[in-house]
């Protein structure tokens, strides 16, 4: 066979091969993948669904009709306090999650329990309803129990906690009454007896404090996405009824909540202004009292022209001193709240009581803000949090900014104060040239106008802000209930899916790693693959224990591939330009031992015999003697004993059951092989061998080991290397190509051995488990996994 050898390609993985191996284990595949499609089938159908629950609100900055808030704080700050960061966190938090559970009954969790899945009961699909006092002394939260329903229509309670256990002992209990058990009061009801033929019904009691931080971790908030200011809501669980009851029901609260924040502002600013207005009240009827009395002393006293204008002058004074006034009670309310850790929606803004200053209305907006933000995001996250501890130092720098602006505020007020006291002196000073009569009517009506203008003013205020809550809508407008989004887990086609994908993809992986790491000669390909050299022939397996296979069945396959060989080597060793005449030299070598080349050296000796030409097996492995019983030899002296000068020729050679056969043995295992066989006495040992015989095989050690059979090699006429089906390694091809390249060895053929020409033809298989060692050769037969992979 001409070799394909080429260089730059074989150190490449051999994708052929690949395809080959694939197509020869297309049962590796078929079984992989009904395995993992199986394996699919189990988790489809064993797996407990898990669904995702979405819903979504909007958040509206619009103070629809005049809210408190506008009216208190302005809209600038009503929309930053309600920015769709602040509503998530608020929406996430355990305190909304609490108040959204009160209203559902989430307390008792009923499940049953089927061939494999513990499937939740919830709602109309429960089959008991446990009722239990909330207040109890001892209520057993987070325990599991199980309800027996027995014969006599009574039930027994068990569960694997040690104390309530041994409490409910082998107590029967009737439905529908209340019992009370180490300080547990409760009552359950059959409403379904079906699912206790067949299935174990349990239920636990849930603490709601738990429930609350459960679903509030559980939650995730979004933005619904473009500029919309609404927000999406979702849930993942096992029980979709029970997932889209509990957001609905979150929504609600949400909202609620939302309306409530802004009634309670507007209901302290009533408050606060029905407190001033208590105490006008008195002195308005006090001062309207006296009024009545003067006049009816006085029978309807009228001012004079000059008295009038002198009463109406007090009293444009003595009203801007009231409103002064009232800046000042504010003024004392502010410094007041300042000085606690008063809440957000306690403070009353300037707005309230007609105070314009820009300053104080930004830093007043500013701390509701920032308390705001601050309680929000303390009540989901911890007081160390970086982002609160910034938001306290923001607030604190606030309030210190509102105190000093306070007490410049008060300092002006004093000032304007002073002013209009002596404008109002000065005009009293005026009244005092009237007559005395005058003087006391315009000093009661001045009091009395001035008193009933504030109580006007304040009344307008009460007005406006009672308007403000009655318009008041929330905030929160429900886009899109809860519903099932999509079942997350399992999704079955997704799953059937990778399982295929894994099913097909390991055998593949397998036998692609396998051949990546493969470092073993399958085919005649690769004998070409890895060298230049020819191949010479190929010889199958030999199944049985005689190594001298031609003689035993001399028409088999087997002596008709030693034929083909022999013909092979008689053209491979015309073409030499040796002597006419003198014999020729073949020698027998391979990589490594346990490579079929003593099997094929005496076959290949025998064959060339039987053809009437004489033959000599030359066995030049001293270091491990051969047996030659077969050939009918048993003599210990051979090669060694002749070149250590023990034995002359005629002592050593031996002739066997075939005519033209001799046989020259290994011998004595000497001290140095190596040098025995470069001696002088070799070289004419070869040349007197020459004129006796047609043709000398010369069974050598083998070349990967020692150096001894290259030596030999040099001298020969032929070299026959043995190349032995998934046992010779490609290294050893490639380490012989090298020899080639650089001159060292000549005329040499491949005969590919121990050949399983079902591999060659539809892919092969290789197994591990061959020593490389010398002195240790591997005839192990493979196990049957090795046989199949």
């Amino acid at each position: 066979m001409e070799s394909q050898y080429n260089s730059e390609e074989s150190s490449f993985i051999d994708f052929k091969a690949v395809l080959n191996s694939v197509i020869s284990k297309w049962y590796l595949f078929v079984l992989s993948a009904a395995m993992a499609l199986f394996a699919a089938y189990l988790v489809n159908r064993y797996t407990i669904p898990k669904y995702e629950i979405t819903s979504s609100v909007m958040v509206s900055n619009d103070a629809q009709g005049g809210t408190a808030a506008a009216l208190l704080y302005g809209n600038d700050l009503y929309q930053g306090a309600q920015g769709l960061t602040n509503e998530s966190i608020l929406l996430k938090t355990k305190t909304l999650a609490y108040k959204a559970l009160e209203n559902l009954d989430f307390q008792v969790s009923y499940y049953v329990q089927g061939n494999v899945k513990l499937l939740e009961a919830y709602g109309s699909d429960a089959p008991i309803k446990v009722a239990f006092d909330t207040t109890s002394a001892d209520t057993p939260y987070d325990v599991t129990f199980s309800i027996d329903l027995n014969a006599d229509e009574t039930y027994s309670l068990f569960t694997e906690h040690l104390k309530w256990n041994n409490a409910f002992g082998n107590r029967k209990f009737k439905f529908g009454q209340p019992y009370e058990v180490e300080g547990f009061t409760f009552t359950i009801n059959l409403l379904k007896p079906e699912p206790f033929k067949e299935n174990e019904v349990l239920f636990r009691l849930n603490e709601l404090n738990d429930l609350a931080k459960r679903y509030a971790s559980g939650l995730q908030v979004a933005p619904y996405g473009g500029d919309a200011s609404a927000l999406t809501l979702t849930l993942t669980g096992e029980t979709p009824k029970k997932d889209i009851d509990y957001l609905n029901a979150l929504m609600e609260t949400y909202r609620l909540n939302n309306l409530a924040i802004k009634n309670a502002d507007a209901v302290n600013t009533v408050n606060f202004i029905d407190g001033q207005l208590q105490q006008i009240s008195d002195s308005l009827n006090f001062i309207e009292s006296r009024l009545e009395e003067f006049k009816q002393r006085n029978s309807a006293m009228d001012l004079s022209t000059l008295g009038a204008q002198i009463a109406g002058e007090v009293q444009t004074l003595e009203q801007e001193r009231a409103e002064l006034l009232m800046s000042d009670r504010y003024f004392d309310y502010l410094t007041n709240y300042l000085s606690k850790e008063n809440s957000s929606a306690q403070i009353q803004a300037p707005a309230t009581l007609g105070i314009s200053d820009p300053v104080l209305n930004t830093l007043v907006s500013q701390l509701v803000t920032l308390q705001t933000e601050l309680n929000v995001a303390s009540n989901n996250q911890g007081q160390s949090n970086p982002g609160i501890i910034v938001k306290r130092q923001q607030l604190e720098e606030v309030r210190a900014s509102l105190r000093e602006n306070l007490s410049s505020l008060k300092a002006a007020n004093d000032l304007t104060q002073r002013n209009l006291n002596q404008r109002i002196r000065s005009a009293t000073a005026e009244l005092q040239k009237l007559p005395s009569s005058e003087r006391q009517l315009i000093n009661i009506q001045r009091l009395y106008e001035l008193s009933e203008s504030l109580y006007v003013l304040l009344m307008q205020k009460r007005a406006e802000a009672g308007i403000a809550k009655a318009a008041n809508t929330s905030d929160v407008t429900i886009l899109r209930e809860a519903s099932v989004k999509d079942q997350i887990a399992p999704k079955p086609l997704q799953n059937y899916g990778i399982a295929l994908i894994i099913g097909l993809g390991l055998p593949f992986a397998f036998i692609f790693a396998k051949e990546l790491m493969n470092n073993k000669i399958h085919t005649v390909e690769d004998i070409a693959k890895f060298t230049s050299l020819p191949l010479l022939g190929m010889v199958g397996h030999n199944s049985k224990e005689d190594n001298l296979l031609a003689n035993l069945s001399p028409k088999s396959a087997m002596a008709e591939a030693f034929r083909t060989v022999r013909s092979n080597l008689r053209y491979m060793t015309s073409m030499d330009e040796s002597i006419p005449g003198e014999g020729k030299i073949l020698v027998i070598t391979s990589s490594i031992s346990g490579e079929g080349k003593t099997f094929s050296a005496k076959n290949l000796a025998y064959i060339i015999s039987i053809s009437g030409e004489r033959t000599l097996l030359v066995n030049a492995d001293m270091r491990k003697p051969n047996n030659n019983s077969d050939l009918g030899v048993s003599s210990s002296n051979g090669l060694s004993n002749y070149l250590a000068g023990y034995a002359s020729l005629d002592e050593v050679l031996c002739t066997t059951i075939q005519e033209n056969l001799h046989v020259l043995p290994s011998g004595d295992i000497p001290p140095n092989p190596s040098e025995l066989l470069l001696s002088k006495r070799m070289s004419d040992l070869i040349a007197e061998l020459k004129k006796r015989y047609d043709y000398i095989v010369m069974d050598t050690p083998p070349v990967g080991i020692l150096s001894d059979g290259l030596e030999l090699m040099q001298i020969s006429d032929a070299n026959v290397f043995m190349v032995r089906q998934d046992y010779t390694i490609k290294d050893f091809l490639i380490n012989l190509q090298l020899q080639i390249e650089s001159g060292k060895v000549r005329n040499t053929a491949i005969l590919f051995n121990d050949v399983n020409y079902e591999k060659l033809r539809y892919g092969y298989g290789y197994g591990y488990g061959y020593g490389y060692g010398y002195y240790a050769e591997d005839n192990e037969t493979k196990p049957w996994w090795k046989r199949i992979m």
